[in-house]
């Protein structure tokens, strides 16, 4: 079973601490545990000024892989994470 997980922060929630804790919750770890961090995949700093909430619309997405999951980040804050390594293991089974 693949497992997909999306998370909307709020404006006030750091985009980056919830790309830890939804990689987290989707590979059912705690966010200490997981054998990568955030900085090891991509610049946080970065990825928070780029998707700082704005008034009118914007658009782009962003895609890196944290911790065996594919994190997708687009506009309007929205964080998709996908666990490949699941699927992975499902495709030859």
């Amino acid at each position: 079973m693949t497992r997909e997980h999306i998370y909307t922060p709020s404006a006030a929630e750091q985009l980056s601490e919830t790309i830890v804790f939804a990689v987290a919750e989707t590979k059912g770890v705690d966010p200490l545990e997981l054998n990568e961090r955030l900085y090891d995949c991509i610049n946080p700093d970065a990825l928070d000024r780029l998707f700082a909430p704005v008034k009118g619309d914007s658009a782009g997405s962003v895609v890196f892989r944290m911790a065996g999951c594919r994190v997708t980040v687009e506009s309007g804050r929205t964080v998709v994470v996908r666990d490949e390594e699941s699927s992975q293991v499902e495709a030859f089974t």
